[in-house]
């Protein structure tokens, strides 16, 4: 009866096989992101894609960088680093910001670019809240067993993010 989003992934289809205990961390914000329509592949772009949309420059942001490069921004962003002075000067003008100012800032969004468990359950409450105190969010991932397998670090990991996400989005 509620408004809610339903998130089904396969887990091994998503996850870019990086391992430790942030592959489960790496793969539910990929997910998280590609939801939103923000960047699955680079983390540190789908920030600031959050951030643009946040401050409510992302659509202005897309439309000043199809100006200045004559493409679309979605088709693109896989390639930002190629695109470097085309986003550059579509941020300045979207923010309203000095050119040299937004360019220290991109050029450090990847170096800089973190996430904990913490973080991204945050992240997932702030947007729940965005969409209305009875906006749900679920989470179906598929083969989660097999990915795991007998990694305790795995097991301990999605523990952690369900807890978090229960905890922090109270439920939701």
């Amino acid at each position: 009866k509620g408004d809610t989003d339903v998130v089904l992934f396969n887990i091994d289809s998503k996850a870019t096989h990086k391992e430790g205990r942030d592959a489960m961390l790496d793969v539910s914000l990929r997910v998280f992101n590609e939801m939103q329509g923000f960047s699955g592949d680079y983390p540190h772009i789908a920030e600031l894609e959050r951030y643009l949309g946040e401050n409510g420059v992302l659509d202005n942001f897309h439309n000043l960088f199809k100006e200045v490069s004559g493409k679309e921004w979605k088709k693109e962003r896989d390639a930002h680093s190629l695109w470097r002075d085309e986003v550059i000067l579509a941020l300045s003008k979207a923010l309203g910001k000095s050119e040299d100012n937004v360019a220290d800032w991109y050029d450090k969004s990847e170096e800089t670019f973190s996430i904990t468990i913490e973080k991204f359950a945050k992240q997932v409450k702030q947007y729940l809240d965005s969409k209305g105190p009875a906006h749900r969010i679920i989470f179906l991932v598929d083969e989660v067993g097999q990915f795991i397998g007998q990694d305790t670090h795995l097991m301990l990991s999605l523990q952690t993010i369900v807890e978090d996400l229960g905890g922090i989005c109270n439920g939701r």
